[in-house]
């Protein structure tokens, strides 16, 4: 355990343009099983709202340039970077979705700006910032009335719909939807319930991602196998059965494919989102150093994801955020949560890296994508409270070998047509 853990931190801190954080993965540097002693500190509990500087910066023409707002992240100063578990920042979870108090974090309130990803002159893509917005239009596909506060309609008839916007979206082999939340801040605070499924969330007021370098791969395990008791996906099959072919995961994990997680946002209610929207970051500006491996403790295994922890220069001149303002109940936001051939930076600001992922430069995709909620001063005093939901998918790319590069989308710069682009 020793050497691995000394193996991380060399890998780490290693000088260069980036590390595949798929080399830790396949030299055994892994956090599961590893008998950890949970270190003791103060509970915490889920922060809210931060206060702070909020105000709307508006181009010359009229248009809604950025915002500057305050953002949760975990403070550098008293909590260290981890790429890997530790026992010492974490929590418990129980089968309804409720999360215990926190262990071993310190929340510290930063400053931020998020441009209008609507004014950008190049359209976003997953390939290159981590991101994109896709039409899918779910009046049309499911009906005016379509209830998304029933679990059965969710995974039964939404499901199959963002699994083939998704596919057609990323040329991905198979997309496999397996886990969602619905997300409202007034609802949360009423009690209120999925008919058939799990409590609504409140919006998460925190920096973070969702997978790490070892929950990643074994979230794809874990879905080639039996549904555990929190697994939302059960109930699409006859509660033995896995999710996703042992055979597929098998040839993936072989390297032999690719696989990405990615995760689909939208907007629920006929209002445009006003309050609490939800911005992410440039992948490609986040680092190695800024990660906090948060472990989630359920009844029968651990999951993992990322804090991320800001500067000790206060906003993060790095960090590239960014949002879509007013989003309608016809668009989708795509989001990367993991990528098997992806890379992490470990220094952003490096001039070669910066070089290497100029516009038009072939490179390896982005590991994954940060992402919160936040205050959006330009949100009027009467707006309507945000509903939302969220739908994580598992996408695996299978093909033959040949014109590997190209089905990476690495030598490809124009968006799908689809309406996004991988």
């Amino acid at each position: 355990h020793t050497k691995m853990f000394r193996l991380a931190k060399s890998l780490l801190h290693k000088k260069q343009g980036g590390i595949s954080l798929a080399k830790l993965w396949a030299a055994g540097v892994v956090g599961s099983g590893l008998g950890l002693a949970y270190a003791k500190s103060q509970d915490s509990e889920w922060p809210d709202e931060p206060t702070g500087v909020r105000r709307a910066i508006i181009a010359p023409d009229g248009s809604l340039s950025a915002v500057e707002t305050t953002m949760n992240y975990q403070d550098s100063a008293e909590v260290k970077s981890s790429l890997l578990r530790n026992g010492k920042v974490y929590t418990n979870r129980n089968t309804s979705g409720t999360d215990t108090s926190l262990h071993g974090t310190k929340w510290a309130a930063t400053p931020v700006r998020i441009s209008n990803a609507r004014e950008l002159k190049e359209v976003p893509r997953l390939e290159k910032e981590g991101f994109v917005l896709l039409k899918h239009n779910v009046d049309d596909k499911l009906g005016k009335n379509f209830n998304f506060y029933n679990d059965n309609d969710i995974l039964n008839r939404y499901y199959p719909s963002i699994a083939e916007t998704v596919k057609q979206a990323t040329g991905a082999t198979h997309v496999y939807p397996f886990d969602h939340n619905i997300r409202s801040a007034s609802a949360s605070k009423a009690g209120k319930k999925l008919e058939g499924g799990n409590s609504v969330q409140g919006p998460a007021h925190l920096v973070h991602t969702d997978y790490t370098l070892t929950s990643a791969p074994t979230r794809l395990r874990q879905l080639s196998k039996p549904p555990k008791i929190n697994d939302t996906w059960r109930k699409l099959t006859d509660g033995k059965s896995p999710l996703i072919p042992p055979e597929q995961v098998e040839k993936v994990l072989a390297k032999k494919g690719r696989f990405a997680m990615v995760n689909v946002w939208r907007n629920i209610k006929k209002e445009p989102v006003q309050r609490f929207p939800l911005a992410v970051m440039d992948a490609r500006s986040a680092t190695a150093d800024d990660m906090v491996t948060f472990e989630i403790h359920y009844a029968d295994r651990v999951g993992e994801n990322y804090f991320v922890r800001n500067s000790p220069k206060s906003p993060n001149p790095a960090h590239k955020w960014y949002y879509f303002p007013q989003m309608q109940r016809d668009e989708a936001l795509a989001f990367k949560q993991w990528d098997s051939e992806g890379v992490l930076l470990t220094d952003a600001k490096d001039e070669k890296t910066a070089r290497a992922f100029a516009p038009g430069v072939s490179t390896p995709p982005p590991q994954f994508c940060a992402h919160s909620a936040f205050v959006d001063p330009t949100t009027k005093e009467n707006a309507p409270d945000r509903e939302s939901i969220e739908v994580r998918c598992m996408l695996l790319y299978l093909d033959e070998e040949k014109n590997r590069k190209d089905r990476l989308g690495w030598n490809n710069d124009q968006p799908a047509a689809a309406g996004g682009g991988w």
